[in-house]
């Protein structure tokens, strides 16, 4: 199986990631072609490699248009407010400069007046399923768009049916977008991946005015994913690049035993004295399990603490508490604690941002003075939910796809528990026909 890991040294912008995708060998006239048949016409893919001041050879990408001229910058006041330029690429005319990219993905309500570069979500993805593009590619670029519409619907206080992009609209940021997709097509990726998104510090002056960095399109992108802060005085991280990589990435690391097959280098025009302006993605061939394991992963938050000088009622008082307040998961077990004291281990699973209210209630409602917390990777199984039915009636069950493709039905023991009640009925009788579904 042919991974990639994308790996973001200094953020990421549309321009970026596919450079350093035909910088890895992907063939730029498939990705035109794909993009023509899409009604794309007036725009011309411009790629170079070079050696970049910090020594590396990179893929350098510019998108030519009718809308700009051939150093890709516009004339419009688009500076970020601390007297800097853009950090990593080109600008635009809309008062809206970027530090990596060639967009700002801010967006009109449904009255603003919108040049013909100001397309809705609803002309661009009919433009991505008009296309003679793999299905895979228009499926991918169709997540993205629309991971970006939900974005900004959020920031703007609209549906994203209502979305009229200023620049993901224009040729240019459609071409970043659906060319990555059509990359990744070429270099057959079946999964992708993204250890960190980096992202800097200041402030933006775009179409609505000056903007914190991460701008809030940006921000809302990265809500729940690994993020670190880089001291540059810049915008690193374009909602472009956060849009592709938050939706395509299946995770931060590829596990397993793998190869690498080949990197490439996407670079930037804004250069950093401090490090490279490069995005590398890394072409990983990845062994495939024997047995056809399929499950999917997630990243979840672990709390902890140890309990001492509570009864065993009140341990259940607080596990029946946590669970109303939204953990996946609480375990109690014995631990000896300092001074010889005999105690309770308690671990609780949680979504990310479940953190706060759970550890709230521990520290109410136990005696513990502090919790530990940790972001955790898990593997799920596929399940769904079904129903078994017996000869007294229906049992909410959850069937399972176990390695190998294995089927195996589970019976929900509190409705079957509920059905024995209501019959007054054994529930090992129950449960025991339920058994021979599996």
């Amino acid at each position: 199986m042919r991974c990639l890991s994308i790996e973001p040294l200094s953020g990421a912008a549309g321009d970026m990631i596919l450079a350093s995708l035909l910088d890895l060998g992907a063939d730029q006239q498939q990705i035109v072609d794909g993009l023509k048949s899409a009604g794309l016409r007036d725009f011309e893919l411009q790629f170079t490699r070079k050696r970049c001041p910090h020594g590396i050879v990179c893929g350098y990408l510019e998108v030519l248009t009718s809308e700009n001229t051939h150093d890709h910058e516009h004339s419009h006041d688009h500076e970020h407010s601390h007297d800097h330029e853009h950090s990593h690429d080109h600008e635009h005319s809309h008062d809206h400069e970027h530090s990596h990219d060639h967009e700002h993905s801010h967006a009109d309500g449904p009255s603003c007046a919108r040049p013909h570069s100001h397309r809705g979500l609803a002309e661009i993805l009919s433009m991505l399923r008009g296309s003679k593009a793999p299905s895979r590619a228009i499926a991918r670029a169709e997540k993205v768009f629309q991971r970006l519409a939900d974005a900004e619907g959020a920031i703007h206080g609209v549906s994203p049916a209502e979305i009229h992009f200023h620049e993901v609209g224009a040729v240019d940021s459609i071409v970043d977008i659906f060319g990555t997709c059509l990359a990744l097509e070429c270099l057959q990726i079946e999964k992708i991946f993204c250890p960190m998104h980096k992202v800097g510090y200041g402030t933006v002056r775009c179409a609505h005015g000056v903007m914190p960095v991460p701008a809030p399109a940006t921000a809302k992108l990265l809500e729940g994913f690994p993020v670190t802060r880089l001291p540059l005085q810049s915008e690193l991280t374009t909602p472009t690049g956060a849009a592709i990589l938050t939706a395509l990435a299946e995770g931060q690391y590829c596990r397993g035993e793998q190869r690498i097959l080949a990197s490439g280098y996407g670079h930037g025009r804004k250069e950093f004295p401090e490090l490279p302006n490069i995005l590398r993605a890394i072409l990983l061939e990845v062994a495939s399990d024997s047995q056809e394991t399929r499950w999917n992963r997630d990243r979840i938050a672990v709390l902890e603490c140890e309990i001492d000088d509570q009864t065993g009622e009140s341990l259940g008082f607080l596990q029946e508490k946590l669970l109303a307040g939204g953990a996946l998961d609480v375990s109690f077990w014995p631990s000896q604690m300092k001074k010889n004291r005999p105690g309770t281990h308690l671990q609780i699973l949680c979504a990310l941002g479940h953190e706060g209210p759970l550890a709230e209630i521990i520290l109410t409602q136990s005696s513990s003075i502090g919790v530990r917390v940790r972001e955790s990777e898990r593997l799920v199984l596929p399940r769904s939910a079904c129903e078994l039915m017996t000869q007294w009636g229906p049992v909410r069950a959850k069937k399972i796809i176990r390695p190998g493709n294995k089927i195996e039905v589970q019976a929900e023991f509190d409705s079957a528990r509920e059905l024995a009640l209501r019959l007054d009925l054994p529930l090992r009788q129950i449960l025991s026909q339920c058994d021979q579904w599996e």
